[in-house]
């Protein structure tokens, strides 16, 4: 009995809390997220072809560029991830992450272009 009466009330609460916000909050959210999102993937585009630039220039180094792009990656992911503890569970949180992985797809797109 006590399990239904739990659940109840927070089926009840989670009601209230997605109330919350009107639909044009959540519209204006929507836009945010989406302008983040294509933000990173236009960053992410243009880092693929700065790769691929870097390795025409430097056929030498395409190892050690693929080996950078990869550790890169990695950092990036954990660099972001501890970014945006603060918005975790947010309205925020989709955004944060990814002007965040956008900053860091940018930031090593610039160092790929510096290097030839």
């Amino acid at each position: 009995m006590k399990k239904i009466k739990l659940s109840f009330l927070i089926l009840i609460y989670s009601f209230n809390v997605g109330a919350a916000f009107t639909e044009p909050e959540m519209s204006q959210l929507k836009e945010i997220n989406e302008n983040y999102m294509a933000k990173a993937i236009e960053s992410r585009k243009n880092l693929n072809a700065a790769i691929k630039e870097s390795i025409a220039n430097l056929p030498n180094e395409k190892s050690n560029i693929l080996k950078l792009h990869e550790i890169w990656n990695q950092a990036t992911k954990i660099k972001c991830r501890l970014a945006i503890l603060d918005s975790l569970n947010t309205d925020a949180e989709i955004a944060s992450k990814y002007e965040c992985l956008a900053n860091e797809y940018t930031a090593e797109a610039n160092f790929l272009n510096s290097t030839y």
